[in-house]
């Protein structure tokens, strides 16, 4: 061995013989032992998938998304599945971040028409009116605005402006008053008529007419052709008399022409002798007028609806007070013998039956808070007594909660809690995913390592078939199955696992064609391996980093399929169910949830965003988690770092 030492070109020409020695002559030399262990081809790739950290992380999210599937459903204590229509539509609600304002359960309603009887009875807001069917308990008086807006609408929520009867388009029109008029012999009548507007030419006028009984006949009072208002006397022999029938007030259009229009603002009846108004009728109140012949209308002009906008507590309000009109007896003291220690009476006696004046009034803690009535005891078979009570319900105590709960996601239009919902849902796309991505892989992977590994006529043969199954309309299949089977689990499993296999049979058949004519291979076949040796030994090995990746994106590629599904209508659905390996799993999935949120997206936006959320992320996830695997499993890059 030469010295250490460096030498330039010219120098290595001169090198001599003396420049050499040996090293280690006189020394025994003996093999060393490995200091480190052999790794393993699986170990290997754990030590390369544990590099990158985003994978790693990725893979802990998955596997927590996975758990919270299995474990939320378990141990919820909030509903998912069954219908609780006070919880309808609760928005979301987290704790500390409802101290900073955001996800604090609370609403904010716009439109909400106003009860005009109590502007000026709010104690700090003279101004302002409530809304109606709002408890003011529960809205945030500080944020409580009234604003108005313009309407033509004929119900008493629109006020002001004036409304108007019409008469027009056909000759001898007849407008009739459907309310009886009181007259008195011994008084002069009066009726007096108002004409707003005439919208016709010459030879068009009214006639103001009365009948004493009932429409047979009428009195001509009088006849007007301009706008303003006439009164007429009325005088008939009849008011003499006390078989009047019934007393109704006529206008009748005349008119020669059929586009003529004459709009009444009033009608009232009147006497003369008497500071008391027999009837008179404006605006809303010409409603109580029908038209008896042809055409005619009301309408209402300037009109103005009032409007409060409002932050509102809708947990305080669900979880208050719950009228119950008809609460069975045995019922009610069966809850009562339950809660002795808490439902003590403080108000009231028992042996009387309660009233609105004289409640049955209980101690605080008790679900039940006071009893207003009871009805009629009804005497069954072999004298038994049945009747129930009218009382209200602390809601919160009667579901078991010692304060209001937190929905972090809301709640659906059922009451249910969509937190706990989602997961019940993402467990059940899970299962399914699972299931078809096993066929598939499995099927695909035999399908494909046969047509690879054997070539020629058989993969020629087994190619066609696939090409065959592959080419059929998704929507055909779709049919067929539902012509057959019906909406549900196993329609929803055949759908995706018809076709579904062929994708990893052509990545399997590839990965064969690649690496069977590969010297390793021709070598274990010259000693005699079998094909199955050397299918499953040396080449699917070796491919197994392609095919782990197409398999693993299977899964949430069927999730995904299958949320388009449900959502669509065609998958599983509300009310249905299935059963793998002895576990009963619910018909909702994640595409149930999206579908049932679509109608409600501009509204409550939370019902279809946390879904999406969760199944967005388990996608992105999973292909992160897959694209991982490839890389670890490329026998390639064994011993890379």
């Amino acid at each position: 061995m030469i010295k250490y030492e460096e030498y330039s070109d010219e120098q290595v020409k001169d090198i001599k013989k003396s420049d050499f020695e040996f090293i280690q002559r006189d020394e025994k030399v003996y093999d060393k032992k490995f200091e480190t262990k052999p790794i393993g081809y699986f170990k290997d790739a754990m030590i390369r998938f544990a590099k990158n950290r985003v994978n790693v992380v990725a893979t802990l999210i998955l596997v927590t998304l996975i758990l919270l599937s299995v474990f939320v459903p378990i141990l919820t204590t909030k509903n998912y599945d069954v219908l609780e229509t006070q919880l309808t539509y609760l928005p979301p609600r987290v704790p500390l971040l409802e101290r900073l304002g955001i996800l604090d359960g609370s609403r904010y309603l716009e439109d909400q028409t106003v009860d005009r009887a109590t502007i000026g009875t709010i104690e700090g807001y003279p101004e302002l009116g409530l809304p109606l069917n709002r408890d003011p308990e529960f809205i945030d008086m500080d944020t409580l605005k009234n604003y108005s807006i313009p309407c033509s609408d004929l119900d008493d929520r629109c006020y002001g402006g004036e409304v108007r009867m019409s008469l027009g388009n056909t000759t001898f029109l007849t407008m009739r008053s459907s309310t009886v008029f009181e007259f008195d012999p011994e008084f002069d009548p009066t009726v007096t008529v108002t004409i707003d507007d005439i919208f016709a030419e010459d030879n068009t006028f009214v006639n103001v007419m009365i009948s004493l009984d009932g429409g047979l006949t009428f009195e001509l009072l009088g006849t007007m052709d301009e706008v303003g208002t006439e009164e007429f006397e009325v005088f008939h022999p009849m008011f003499l008399h006390e078989d009047v029938i019934e007393s109704y007030v006529y206008l009748q259009l005349n008119s020669d022409l059929s586009n003529g229009w004459v709009h009444f603002l009033s009608v009232t009846v009147d006497d003369t002798s008497s500071d008391d108004v027999i009837r008179h009728d404006q605006g809303f109140s010409l409603h109580s007028y029908t038209v008896t012949e042809g055409n005619g209308r009301r309408s209402r002009i300037n009109g103005e609806l009032l409007f409060a906008s409002f932050k509102w507590d809708p947990y305080r309000a669900a979880f208050g007070e719950r009228y119950e009109s008809a609460f069975s007896a045995e019922r009610f003291y069966a809850l009562i013998e339950e809660n002795q220690d808490k439902c003590g009476l403080v108000e009231g006696d028992m042996s009387v039956a309660p009233t609105a004046e004289n409640p049955w009034v209980f101690a605080e803690g008790c679900s039940v808070t006071r009893v207003v009535g009871r009805t009629e005891i009804v005497i069954g078979p072999g004298g038994s007594q049945h009747y129930s009570y009218s009382l209200y319900q602390d809601f919160m105590i009667s579901r078991g909660y010692s304060s209001i709960p937190y929905f972090f996601f809301g709640t659906t239009q059922g009451g249910r809690d969509l937190f706990a919902l989602t997961w019940v849902g993402l467990r059940t796309s899970l299962t399914i995913g699972i299931i078809v991505s096993f066929i598939n892989i499995t099927v695909g992977i035999i399908y494909g390592s046969i047509s690879g590994y054997y070539g020629g006529k058989v993969d020629l043969l087994m190619e066609r078939f696939s090409e065959v199954i592959s080419r059929i309309p998704w929507l055909v299949t779709l049919s067929i199955f539902m012509a057959l089977i019906g909406p549900g689990a196993l329609t929803l499993i055949l759908v995706l696992i018809v076709s579904g296999w062929i994708g990893v049979s052509s990545v399997t058949r590839t990965q064969f064609y690649r690496y069977k004519g590969r010297e390793y291979v021709l070598a274990s076949r010259t000693l005699g391996a079998k094909d199955s040796r050397l299918i499953f030994r040396h080449i699917l090995p070796n491919g197994i980093g392609t095919i782990i990746t197409a398999s693993v994106l299977m899964i949430p590629m069927v999730m995904f399929t299958e949320a388009a599904l449900s959502y669509l209508g065609f998958g599983i659905g509300h009310g249905q169910s299935f059963r793998v390996l002895g576990i009963e799993l619910s018909g909702v999935s994640v595409g149930v949830l999206l579908s049932d949120g679509r109608t409600e997206m501009m509204t409550r936006p939370y019902l279809t965003l946390y879904p999406a959320i969760i199944i967005s992320i388990l996608m992105i996830t999973f292909n992160m988690f897959g694209n991982a695997l490839r890389d670890a499993f490329n026998p390639s890059l064994r011993g890379s770092e």
